[in-house]
């Protein structure tokens, strides 16, 4: 059971600096940065709420922003605006009230662990939703369902809590009117819907992030037209998620090299592998977004190349390309017995020469060895005599126009 420490509070310097930064203003510390800090966890994500309309945060966000040497600017929209001031260890958003009291912004907020508020610098504690009670006994538990149903975001975001705090479990109340609001995913911004999606990929407990998506029923709402959720795959390959820790993954190398595509790549095979194009909404950084649905799409490729010769192993590289690092984290993390150190070993020692071969044939000499027009047929031609090439089948320009003969 999680252990709270109000002291924590009490004494952090680093509270008692932004608010003089701030210019000693009222104001109240909220959300993840209390929680955190009442749990024991280190956090350098501060949020603030000051009265006012965002004009009249404006001093208080330039006057820290000078102070730490940073900028002030605004995001979000209507009444979602709040001022950003961001260094690399730290970032600051002030929040203004507008027109509601705090009694009503804490009501408001999503789960009763997030809706804390610190009295800056030195306290005290407000607690209106038995947030302090739901944190000894490591509760998720939301606020109102309403505040779930106006932000659909909010339903993704307990199964990231959930992997996030292994410690907590949801309140039954709770999971229920996620499970029947889990619809409403669809009407919620794809870019931060992905930004969610992105956050959950990165915790410790990815193997219970999916099984919460699964049992709260939300992974299957998230597909898009050119998407099938695949729930027989997902569910016999949760220990794959698991692997996606350096500590315990099969190829470690590979899976820090991949980064967060690995990860990802797991969650666009659930959904059957889309194209790139078909999840560009999610706003993921392209590069990511690429290696992901390579490694989701290469999968069975892959496996399947496992125990066969070295020259099926190059021809995955090259199909890979610079997206074999998550191709091979993924496919190491689902199938963790093999000896994937010797694809690794590939990689290393000839990756660039795999993924790039020198052409032996130019297009024009292809389209004249076989009679063809410029157009697919002719890309077709020249991705074949490639593979042959990184086969080992062909070295030489008069090989290749010999094997194209034959194979053509």
């Amino acid at each position: 059971m999680p252990q709270v420490h109000v002291s924590a509070l009490e004494g952090d310097l680093l509270l008692r600096g932004v608010w003089e930064g701030l210019g000693t203003p009222e104001c109240h510390l909220a959300g993840g940065y209390v929680r955190d800090l009442l749990l024991g966890r280190e956090s350098a994500d501060l949020d603030l709420v000051l009265p006012g309309d965002l004009e009249a945060v404006r001093g208080p966000a330039r006057r820290l922003a000078a102070r730490l040497d940073a900028s002030a600017h605004v995001l979000g929209r209507d009444e979602k605006r709040v001022w950003r001031i961001e260094t690399p260890a730290l970032k600051v958003e002030l929040w203004p009230l507008g027109e509601l009291d705090l009694t009503q912004d804490i009501r408001r907020r999503d789960f009763t662990c997030n809706a804390l508020m610190w009295q800056m610098p030195f306290g005290p504690l407000v607690d209106l939703v038995g947030g302090i009670g739901d944190l000894e006994t490591g509760t998720l538990r939301a606020v109102r369902k309403k505040n779930l149903e106006n932000d659909p975001v909010r339903l993704v975001r307990a199964a990231r809590f959930l992997a996030q705090f292994p410690d907590f479990d949801i309140d039954e109340r709770t999971a229920s009117w996620i499970r029947s609001l889990a619809p409403r995913i669809e009407r919620a911004p794809s870019e931060r819907l992905g930004q969610e999606l992105m956050k959950l990929l990165t915790v410790s407990d990815l193997k219970r992030g999916f099984r919460a998506l699964l049992d709260l029923g939300l992974i299957q709402q998230m597909e898009r037209p050119t998407t099938r959720f695949d729930e027989a795959w997902i569910t016999a390959n949760l220990d794959a998620a698991a692997r996606m820790q350096p500590s315990i993954h099969p190829n470690r190398a590979a899976l820090v090299a991949a980064g967060r595509a690995a990860p990802l790549a797991m969650l666009l095979r659930a959904w059957s592998s889309p194209s790139p194009d078909a999840i560009a909404g999610y706003a993921w950084p392209r590069t990511v977004r690429l290696h992901a649905a390579r490694a989701a799409g290469l999968l069975n490729e892959t496996l399947s190349a496992v125990d066969r010769p070295p020259a099926e192993r190059r021809v995955v590289i090259h199909r890979a390309g610079e997206a074999f690092p998550a191709v091979l984290a993924f496919a190491a993390a689902v199938e963790p017995d093999h000896a994937w150190e010797r694809w690794w070993r590939q990689w290393r020692e000839r990756g660039p020469d795999l993924v790039n071969p020198q052409p032996l044939l130019s297009g024009q000499e292809v389209s004249r060895a076989l009679g063809i027009h410029p157009g697919p047929a002719l890309g077709r031609a020249m991705d074949a005599v490639t593979e042959a090439q990184v086969r080992g089948e062909i070295r030489t320009a008069g090989g290749a126009k010999r094997w194209l003969r034959k194979n053509a």
